[in-house]
């Protein structure tokens, strides 16, 4: 679900980035460069995280043996932004850590 949430920002950053230097005024080189190239990074960035996002949700989907791991750690990384990540982040730790959930996705992994 992260995935999904950081897919939009990620195209609307990139597509800024590859357009902004022609409404930037002025004639500050650094200002032009910078500007665009930092947008560009950033949105793919977020564009990296959001694949990797919905890649993980498809291997938790089809029960893979990776994607409980994966899901765990980007789950921790998704606290830090809040209010969705912070709410999602937390949800999938208690989903992923909660009683036999470790044994139980191993068992339907198996058995896929």
């Amino acid at each position: 679900m992260v995935g999904v949430l950081f897919l939009l920002p990620s195209i609307v950053f990139m597509m800024i980035g590859s357009v902004i230097h022609i409404a930037l005024p002025g004639t500050e080189e650094l200002g032009r460069l910078l500007g665009p190239l930092l947008l560009f990074v950033l949105g793919g960035t977020l564009f990296v995280l959001a694949a990797g996002g919905i890649l993980v949700g498809r291997g938790l989907l089809k029960h893979e043996a990776w994607a409980r791991g994966v899901a765990l750690v980007l789950s921790v990384l998704a606290i830090f932004h809040p209010p969705f990540g912070t709410a999602l982040g937390i949800y999938t730790l208690w989903v992923l850590l909660s009683g036999n959930a470790g044994m139980e996705y191993a068992r339907l992994a198996s058995a896929s």
